[in-house]
């Protein structure tokens, strides 16, 4: 009983598959608009009751011809089910939208312009009609059902298959655009930074080129801002003068992971202050914020600041523990109750200095 109504329903998607493909459709405005939603409509439909057609006809042992076992007969169903469905719609859709520079093979809009939506669900359906009651199998030559779901099945990989490859293509071609839009983007940001720096005079800020002197900056970078900052006549003292600002030490964290100075003995006070500022600003940061994620202290500066610890300023007598202690402290104020299950992803580089330094 079933097996009868999706079969109704289905014939009901494809003469409407057929109707709207009949003729070229006007493209513009909201009648584009219209063709597509009819088109998709009509698409979907006739995918799903089809779908509902073959699991009602495999059910009722209309297909048991196709494969003694079970599982086989199934698969080889369902399979058969889905190149049709996907030729018939995109049959449908590349009769009327193809693009002269698309990747996708040609033969499938020539297969669309012939009209595949129509004489490649055709066959299929009459082997479903033919297999809704067993006995008309036995009334009728096994070619009459059998012939046309293999034809499915066979153009039916055939045409996925070239559906596939032009995907492929369209996703290599895709990638490789995308890459070399990102590639000019980085070359003109480079160029961008390097010309900022280029146009620094030893009069202007030098807190302007730390960030850029930083281990991580392209060398060439890297290295006009390490020229740069040292054409500051006193280069040190202004980088010491920021360390111990409230407002711009974190700017020469860059600056001091990777980079050495001269007197090192001088940047041990104000830089372990300067970690218990960060360790107070984190701390209020946690309690007043209204978005705390993982990654929210990632850019603090922190992971800069251990790592010049350990190159530089490590032997110069001066405990930098107890302050990391506060740092960590900080780092597990308790949260607003909306962020009590965050867990900053910065805080497993503060416990392995901790663990690395432990007395």
């Amino acid at each position: 009983m079933f097996g009868y109504i999706f079969f109704f329903l289905t014939a009901c998607f494809y003469i409407g598959l057929a109707m709207i493909t009949a003729s070229k459709p006007n493209m513009s405005g909201d009648n584009a608009m219209g063709y597509g939603l009819v088109l998709f409509f009509c698409g979907a439909g006739f995918a799903l009751t089809s779908l509902a057609l073959a699991i009602a006809v495999n059910v009722s042992g209309g297909f048991n011809w196709v494969s003694q076992d079970t599982g086989t007969r199934t698969l080889i169903v369902l399979l058969t089910w889905l190149v049709m469905a996907l030729t018939t719609f995109c049959c449908a859709v590349f009769k009327w939208e193809w693009y002269t520079d698309t990747l996708y093979p040609e033969f499938l809009h020539w297969l669309a312009v012939w009209n595949g939506q129509i004489w490649l669900a055709l066959p299929w359906m009459v082997t479903c009609a033919l297999s809704l009651n067993v006995s008309w199998q036995s009334t009728a030559s096994p070619y009459a059902f059998k012939m046309p779901f293999w034809f499915t099945l066979g153009v039916g990989i055939v045409y996925s298959g070239g559906l596939l490859l032009g995907y492929l293509r369209e996703s290599a071609k895709s990638a490789q655009t995308y890459a070399a839009e990102e590639g000019a983007q980085r070359d003109r940001w480079h160029q961008q930074i390097m010309d900022e720096i280029a146009a620094q005079k030893p009069t202007d800020p030098i807190i302007n080129l730390l960030s850029h002197s930083n281990r991580f900056r392209d060398d060439d970078v890297r290295a006009a801002a390490l020229e740069k900052i040292k054409a500051h006549p006193n280069w040190e003292a202004e980088i010491l003068a920021l360390l111990k600002d409230g407002r711009s030490y974190r700017e020469v964290y860059y600056f001091l992971d990777g980079n050495q100075v001269e007197h090192p003995a001088q940047f041990v006070g104000p830089l372990n202050e300067s970690i218990l500022w960060l360790a107070e600003k984190i701390k209020a940061d946690i309690k007043d914020s209204n978005n705390l994620q993982h990654w929210s202290f990632d850019m603090y500066g922190i992971d800069n600041v251990l790592r010049a610890i350990d190159d530089q300023f490590m032997n110069q007598g001066f405990d930098f523990y107890p302050s990391i202690v506060r740092l960590k402290q900080a780092l597990e104020t308790t949260p607003p109750e909306q962020f009590k299950g965050v867990r900053f992803s910065i805080a497993g580089e503060v416990d392995r200095w901790l663990r690395s330094h432990r007395k």
